[in-house]
């Protein structure tokens, strides 16, 4: 439900913590945000709290930051583009979360890749929307393809997406569909980008980021098809438009980053040489803890590889020591899978093209005997769960588990039911628990009730009909 007249995009609940939340919205046209608060069912002591200017050099889009609310507590907000006070049906709502390291259960969703299939904008969002209240999702976990800039024939532009203004078009294709205006307002949500926000598969060539590059199949057949240069093609400003609209939709409403790279006045990203940062982040539910990567923006896949950055190996590796022992479990976010190798791979796109990085992880976490660990995944257009074991160097073993959910709004891919156990040395008695195509999207419960935490895994498809398969418990 569209909140004003001028009202484009949102509202949308993002950075949400224990004491804070960022308020988000895109108008039409420069205007003032404002927001209204209150954690009265009957909005008697709603008030107007904060506002933010909506200009042109962003989109038209802003956020306000909530500060020092309550933990655990709901609250009922709203959002105008004048002082007047909006009506109650204009108003949603969201609970903070519990103060970090504290025992308490909660449900979020997860799952990637949305693309339109049509006006409406698909039967997934419909039925996660009606999941916010059975299930009592706290949260939403979007792990990349919010958009897809490059699908000519579902991106509401017609052509490749090549512009900032081209890209924010597609976004407010995307975000616009009935369905979309009812799901962002009431699932607070957690966001991280893939391949389509840019471009299908888009790497870098060389470490210091001169050259962006697509796959020479993509190139192919955009020139059969008769497409322009710039549409065949991506150019470090292409890269930079992408990632200005990305930042203004995705990460303007994120937690605030752990290495964050370097941007101009007008918020481009500059891409220097000894720029190591990212758009990696963490946030903390409770005794969990989130770490949600960026393997992306550092990618290259030229002479020297690298999926994350040395920015980004930095962060991970520091947080995860410092969140070993306070918090029991720990989740992962990764936009492509990391313990689901699969026969028929032949991007090589995700962590299976990355191999020494892989390595890299899987020792740190056995050596370091980081326990609780979930990662959680999507992109191959397939849903599954694998169990592992990390092999310690002290003869340990600990348990690990992937979860993947994917896509959203699209048909399956049979090619990712070719899963073989990878080979290493630090990940032992692998295992596919199970394996299902189709749109669906995940559901993890997080059980503090027992001496030992408890998570499990629901995944919700459309298999000739909506269906919930047995939860899988870690």
């Amino acid at each position: 439900m569209k909140l004003s007249n001028s009202l484009l995009l949102g509202p949308i609940v993002g950075g949400l913590s224990y004491k804070s939340a960022n308020i988000w919205a895109r108008a039409k046209s420069p205007a003032t945000m404002y927001v209204w608060l209150g954690t009265s069912a009957d909005l008697r002591d709603a008030r107007r709290v904060g506002e933010a200017p909506l200009v042109s050099a962003d989109g038209c889009a802003g956020v306000v930051t909530l500060e020092k609310l309550k933990a655990a507590t709901k609250y009922f907000y709203a959002v105008s583009l004048r002082r007047v006070r909006p009506s109650p049906n204009e108003f949603h709502s969201f609970s903070t979360f519990p103060k970090p390291r504290s025992k308490k259960s909660f449900s979020f969703a997860f799952g990637s890749c949305y693309l339109p299939p049509d006006e409406h904008g698909g039967q997934t969002m419909d039925e996660l929307y009606k999941r916010i209240k059975t299930d009592d999702l706290r949260f939403g976990v979007f792990l990349g393809d919010q958009i897809y800039a490059d699908n000519i024939k579902q991106n509401g532009l017609g052509r490749v997406a090549v512009t900032v203004d081209e890209y924010r078009a597609v976004y407010e294709y995307a975000w616009s569909r009935p369905v979309m205006q009812k799901l962002l307002p009431d699932l607070p949500l957690f966001m991280t980008l893939d391949d389509h926000e840019v471009d299908d598969d888009w790497r870098w060539q060389d470490a210091e980021r001169r050259w962006a590059h697509i796959p020479p199949l993509n190139q192919f057949r955009r020139w059969l098809a008769g497409l322009p240069p710039e549409q065949r093609n991506i150019s470090p400003e292409r890269v930079r438009a992408a990632l200005k609209a990305y930042h203004e939709h995705q990460t303007m409403h994120a937690p605030e980053m752990m290495f964050p790279p370097e941007m101009n006045a007008l918020g481009e990203f500059q891409f220097p040489k000894h720029d190591a940062g990212s758009l990696a982040y963490s946030f903390y539910v409770g005794g969990a803890a989130f770490f949600v990567m960026d393997t992306r923006t550092m990618r290259v896949k030229g002479e020297k590889k690298t999926l994350l950055g040395e920015g980004q190996w930095i962060a991970l590796q520091e947080w995860l020591k410092k969140v070993k022992d306070d918090y029991p479990v720990k989740f992962i976010i990764s936009s492509g899978t990391l313990l689901y190798p699969f026969w028929l791979d032949i991007s090589h796109d995700r962590w299976e093209g990355f191999r020494d990085e892989r390595e890299r992880l899987l020792k740190f976490l056995a050596t370091n005997e980081i326990e609780g660990v979930h990662i959680l995944t999507g992109d191959i257009h397939s849903a599954h769960a694998v169990s592992a074991e990390l092999n310690c160097p002290s003869g340990r073993r600990i348990p690990i588990f992937e979860f993947c959910a994917t896509p959203f709004e699209q048909g399956g891919s049979w090619i990712t039911n070719t899963y073989y156990p990878m080979r290493s040395p630090w990940l032992g008695k692998q295992k596919k628990i199970f394996y299902q195509r189709g749109q669906n999207f995940g559901v993890v419960h997080v059980d503090f009730e027992s001496p030992t935490p408890v998570v499990s895994f629901t995944l919700h498809c459309n298999d000739g009909g909506w269906k919930t398969l047995p939860p899988v418990k870690a």
